[in-house]
């Protein structure tokens, strides 16, 4: 089958190289903030477990050409939608870019008309229509001259975390946290130092990859309404996945036939990762929300400066205040912070922020991302 995977705009190429070491499959950029790949049953299993860059998996129905309205109607008119929605209430949402004579509203509209009238020209049936709470999702794209339909299989996105009870007033989503290591090229057996860690979400992201545990332990996908799918073979998929684990290969507990192989406990396997933050309020929450992740033991949180504190590590990954709750001047905190870095011993800074022209370095690499509606980069300097 050929799939959709949405991410964090700007950063495709990670979740694609996420994608890739996850289940082998070479993924490429469809649109901003959108990823393509073929992929089957068994992936789709997997990348709901274990992916920590994707928001929202989906199966494509229908991929073409299209200029005119009519033509997204017929192309959605010989997707086979019979054979891959249920008898369920469906609601689609368009969105369209590029020069055309109608709207993303009219784009959706035609799209759930020529489903409706398929599915009862096969079954006989007319579906339902919810707009607000469908249990079938579609989603209709449509950019420039290119049509792809697709039935989304999540359900509620993956980045939310269910960890995140305490949140910081400037949060940082999970699978953006995640994404930063992976371009920080981080490992568990490396120091990871967050200067500015607010409630700890990127050390709780990297505790929660060094121990392989599943970033949405909880959630209850769309496919399970879909046919083709089995909802309880990817509850045991999840089950074998989190079971094997070093805890449960050294307590004797049973591992369901078909999980993975234990993975192995590397010798010092302590981590070494340490979240920063002057406030202490937002120390407070830093520790809720790593309780509400279960990483208690897993990484430290400290007061500290990033003006101030020596910084020595493999990797500092932060997210750089950008507003006046700082009380300090950007420009001054960005260039104390950085002259720590360089004071210190540091491999590789992965940065967020919305003023990437206030850090006085010359940046190795640079991602250009949207931040709620606020522009912003992360930046990569190797000292």
């Amino acid at each position: 089958m050929h799939l959709l995977a949405t991410t964090n705009g700007g950063l495709e190429s990670i979740a694609a190289g996420e994608i890739d070491d996850l289940v082998g499959r070479d993924a490429s950029t469809h649109h901003r903030g959108v990823v393509e790949f073929d992929a089957d049953e068994s992936d789709v299993y997997d990348l709901h477990v274990r992916g920590r860059t994707i928001h929202r998996i989906m199966a494509v129905l229908a991929d073409g050409p299209a200029e005119e309205l009519e033509d997204i109607y017929e192309l959605t008119a010989r997707a086979p939608v019979a054979d891959r929605l249920p008898t369920s209430d469906f609601g689609v949402v368009g969105t369209r870019h590029g020069d055309h004579g109608f709207t993303s509203v009219q784009v959706a509209e035609r799209v759930g008309q020529a489903v409706i009238d398929a599915y009862r020209d096969a079954t006989g049936t007319r579906l339902p229509v919810d707009l607000d709470d469908p249990t079938v999702r579609l989603e209709a794209y449509l950019y420039d001259d290119r049509f792809t339909l697709a039935v989304d299989l999540t359900g509620e996105s993956l980045h939310k975390r269910p960890y995140r009870v305490c949140e910081h007033d400037a949060p940082v989503r999970g699978t953006l946290a995640y994404a930063m290591l992976r371009i920080a090229g981080w490992t568990p057996a490396d120091r990871l130092v967050d200067a500015m860690a607010g409630s700890a979400t990127i050390p709780t992201e990297a505790a929660l990859a060094a121990t392989e545990s599943v970033p949405r332990p909880a959630l209850n996908p769309a496919f399970e309404a879909l046919p083709g799918y089995d909802g309880s073979r990817f509850q045991q998929h999840r089950e074998a996945y989190a079971d094997a684990s070093p805890t449960a290969a050294s307590t004797g507990t049973d591992i369901p036939t078909g999980a993975p192989p234990p993975r192995a406990e590397a010798e010092g396997s302590a981590l070494d990762i340490e979240a920063r933050e002057i406030r202490s309020r937002w120390r407070r929450c830093a520790r809720v929300n790593r309780e509400a992740a279960g990483l208690e033991d897993a990484f430290d949180i400290v007061d500290g400066d990033a003006r101030e504190a020596p910084i020595d590590a493999d990797h500092v990954v932060t997210n750089l205040p950008f507003g006046v709750r700082t009380g300090a001047d950007l420009r001054e905190l960005y260039g104390a912070f950085i002259d720590r870095i360089e004071a210190g011993e540091v491999g590789r800074l992965v940065a967020l922020t919305t003023s990437p022209e206030l850090l006085p370095i010359d940046p190795t690499e640079r991602y250009d991302i949207p931040y709620g509606r606020l522009d912003a980069a992360i930046i990569v300097w190797d000292p």
